[in-house]
Protein backbone atom coordinates (compact mmCIF):
# COMPACT_ATOMS: atom_id res chain seq x y z
CA UNK A 1 0.00 0.00 0.00
CA UNK A 2 1.46 3.59 -1.04
CA UNK A 3 1.37 5.86 1.25
CA UNK A 4 1.59 9.57 1.02
CA UNK A 5 3.17 11.35 3.01
CA UNK A 6 2.89 15.13 3.75
CA UNK A 7 5.26 17.75 3.52
CA UNK A 8 6.69 19.62 5.88
CA UNK A 9 5.86 23.14 6.38
CA UNK A 10 9.13 24.24 6.31
CA UNK A 11 10.43 21.94 2.88
CA UNK A 12 7.33 23.06 0.92
CA UNK A 13 8.68 26.94 1.78
CA UNK A 14 12.17 25.93 0.91
CA UNK A 15 10.80 24.26 -2.43
CA UNK A 16 9.05 27.40 -3.17
CA UNK A 17 11.73 29.77 -2.57
CA UNK A 18 13.77 27.45 -4.96
CA UNK A 19 11.12 28.07 -7.54
CA UNK A 20 11.63 32.28 -6.85
CA UNK A 21 15.20 31.82 -6.93
CA UNK A 22 14.54 30.29 -10.54
CA UNK A 23 11.43 32.39 -11.75
CA UNK A 24 9.96 29.16 -11.80
CA UNK A 25 6.01 30.25 -12.03
CA UNK A 26 4.87 27.03 -12.15
CA UNK A 27 6.43 25.71 -9.14
CA UNK A 28 5.75 28.70 -7.00
CA UNK A 29 1.74 28.89 -8.02
CA UNK A 30 1.21 24.99 -7.34
CA UNK A 31 2.54 26.06 -3.26
CA UNK A 32 0.43 29.50 -3.16
CA UNK A 33 -2.58 29.23 -1.66
CA UNK A 34 -5.83 30.70 -4.11
CA UNK A 35 -5.87 34.51 -1.46
CA UNK A 36 -1.86 34.74 -1.16
CA UNK A 37 -0.40 37.58 -0.05
CA UNK A 38 3.02 39.35 -0.07
CA UNK A 39 3.92 41.98 2.13
CA UNK A 40 7.17 43.95 1.72
CA UNK A 41 7.82 46.38 4.65
CA UNK A 42 9.80 49.52 3.93
CA UNK A 43 13.31 48.92 2.07
CA UNK A 44 15.73 50.51 -0.28
CA UNK A 45 13.41 49.07 -3.24
CA UNK A 46 10.44 49.76 -2.19
CA UNK A 47 10.56 52.73 0.32
CA UNK A 48 6.84 53.31 1.27
CA UNK A 49 6.79 48.98 1.26
CA UNK A 50 3.16 47.73 -0.03
CA UNK A 51 0.99 44.35 -0.39
CA UNK A 52 0.54 42.28 -2.97
CA UNK A 53 -1.92 39.51 -4.09
CA UNK A 54 -1.27 36.21 -5.76
CA UNK A 55 -1.95 37.53 -8.85
CA UNK A 56 0.59 40.44 -8.87
CA UNK A 57 3.20 38.22 -7.57
CA UNK A 58 3.04 35.99 -10.09
CA UNK A 59 3.18 38.61 -12.73
CA UNK A 60 6.20 40.23 -10.80
CA UNK A 61 8.31 36.47 -10.95
CA UNK A 62 7.22 36.22 -14.34
CA UNK A 63 8.58 39.86 -15.56
CA UNK A 64 11.77 38.75 -13.46
CA UNK A 65 12.02 35.96 -15.41
CA UNK A 66 12.32 37.59 -18.06
CA UNK A 67 15.97 39.07 -16.67
CA UNK A 68 16.07 42.61 -17.41
CA UNK A 69 16.68 43.42 -14.22
CA UNK A 70 18.18 40.54 -12.62
CA UNK A 71 20.34 37.68 -14.64
CA UNK A 72 19.75 36.06 -11.48
CA UNK A 73 19.23 35.69 -8.17
CA UNK A 74 20.34 33.56 -4.92
CA UNK A 75 18.92 32.60 -1.70
CA UNK A 76 21.08 31.63 1.31
CA UNK A 77 19.21 30.45 4.21
CA UNK A 78 20.83 30.47 7.14
CA UNK A 79 18.01 29.65 10.08
CA UNK A 80 14.55 28.34 10.11
CA UNK A 81 11.80 28.13 12.90
CA UNK A 82 8.65 26.01 11.79
CA UNK A 83 5.27 25.37 13.54
CA UNK A 84 2.63 23.98 12.98
CA UNK A 85 1.22 27.58 10.88
CA UNK A 86 3.99 29.50 10.42
CA UNK A 87 7.78 28.89 8.48
CA UNK A 88 10.58 32.07 9.56
CA UNK A 89 13.51 32.20 7.50
CA UNK A 90 16.86 34.32 7.92
CA UNK A 91 18.81 34.54 5.42
CA UNK A 92 20.51 36.40 2.78
CA UNK A 93 19.74 37.26 -1.02
CA UNK A 94 21.58 38.31 -3.82
CA UNK A 95 20.70 39.17 -7.06
CA UNK A 96 23.29 39.79 -10.07
CA UNK A 97 22.36 42.42 -11.89
CA UNK A 98 21.22 43.20 -15.55
CA UNK A 99 21.06 46.99 -15.29
CA UNK A 100 22.95 49.92 -13.36
CA UNK A 101 21.59 50.62 -9.88
CA UNK A 102 22.79 53.28 -7.86
CA UNK A 103 26.46 52.60 -7.82
CA UNK A 104 25.99 48.93 -8.85
CA UNK A 105 26.80 48.11 -12.63
CA UNK A 106 25.69 45.57 -14.86
CA UNK A 107 26.78 41.95 -13.44
CA UNK A 108 27.18 43.43 -9.57
CA UNK A 109 25.54 41.74 -7.01
CA UNK A 110 23.32 43.20 -5.02
CA UNK A 111 22.58 42.10 -0.91
CA UNK A 112 19.84 42.05 1.09
CA UNK A 113 20.24 40.33 4.48
CA UNK A 114 16.44 39.00 5.09
CA UNK A 115 14.21 37.64 7.27
CA UNK A 116 11.00 36.05 5.78
CA UNK A 117 7.74 34.81 7.35
CA UNK A 118 5.03 32.44 5.75
CA UNK A 119 1.89 31.72 7.04
CA UNK A 120 0.53 28.62 6.15
CA UNK A 121 -2.90 27.25 5.57
CA UNK A 122 -4.36 23.86 4.20
CA UNK A 123 -1.09 22.85 3.24
CA UNK A 124 -0.29 25.70 1.26
CA UNK A 125 1.23 29.41 1.67
CA UNK A 126 -1.30 31.46 2.71
CA UNK A 127 0.91 34.77 3.13
CA UNK A 128 4.24 35.77 2.89
CA UNK A 129 5.93 38.95 4.96
CA UNK A 130 9.38 40.68 4.12
CA UNK A 131 11.71 42.19 6.14
CA UNK A 132 14.66 42.94 3.44
CA UNK A 133 17.53 44.98 4.33
CA UNK A 134 19.37 46.15 1.61
CA UNK A 135 23.42 47.00 1.60
CA UNK A 136 24.43 50.36 0.30
CA UNK A 137 23.96 50.79 -3.47
CA UNK A 138 23.12 54.51 -3.75
CA UNK A 139 24.97 56.90 -5.66
CA UNK A 140 27.65 59.09 -3.47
Amino acid sequence: MLVEMAMSNLNMVKQYVAAVERFDVGAAEKLMGEEMTFTELPNRIRPKGGMDDRAAMLVGLQRAGEKKVLSSQRYILDDAIETAERVVIEGRWEGTLAVAMGTLQPGDIMVAHMCMIFGIEDGKIAWQRNYDCYEDFSAK
